[in-house]
């Protein structure tokens, strides 16, 4: 089964950003970061709470994780079983290895799926449900939509902490 995967946003550390995994058969699960999620993960980054030094370097990288957290996130909330494809949105330019380390870690180890080196990079068409979803559910202010998971500040510092 392929997904593909796309952003929403200007930043990961901005209110709004969404990351959307979607397939053809209309299989989708998104997330949207609030003000008071990335205050709080943003504040205890700062302090050094994380295993992420307060570097450029750190940041970066605390960023992909973020990203790959919301990702295994929504792939254990789908209960996806198998083999899948991933399509990626080349949103974090420079960083496909650590994506692509971070994702096989989380998927195959932790939810037991099947990658088999099928991680994917490319410019996803406009046409595609997770760039169509992405955007859809950024500009849903009310967040009626029934696509989006939750996340608690719990669950992402599980895998932040040192």
């Amino acid at each position: 089964m392929e997904f593909e995967i796309d952003v929403s946003g200007e930043d990961i550390s901005s209110k709004n950003y969404t990351i959307c995994v979607a397939n053809k058969d209309n299989l989708i699960g998104g997330f949207k970061f609030n003000e008071k999620i990335l205050s709080i993960l943003s504040s205890r980054f700062g302090q050094e709470f994380y295993k992420y030094k307060k570097s450029r370097k750190g940041k970066s990288a605390f960023k992909i994780r973020l990203y790959c957290l919301v990702i295994y996130y929504i792939f254990k909330n789908l209960r996806i079983k198998g083999e899948i494809s991933l399509r990626l949105c080349r949103d974090f330019t420079g960083k496909d290895q650590e994506i692509k380390e971070n994702l096989k870690f989380f998927l195959e180890q932790k939810l037991g799926l099947d990658l088999k080196d099928r991680i994917f990079f490319d410019k996803l068409s406009p046409e595609s449900n997770a760039h169509k979803y992405a955007c859809l559910m950024r500009m849903d202010t009310k967040d009626k939509m029934n696509t989006y998971i939750n996340i608690t500040q719990e669950e992402f510092e599980k895998w932040l902490i040192r």
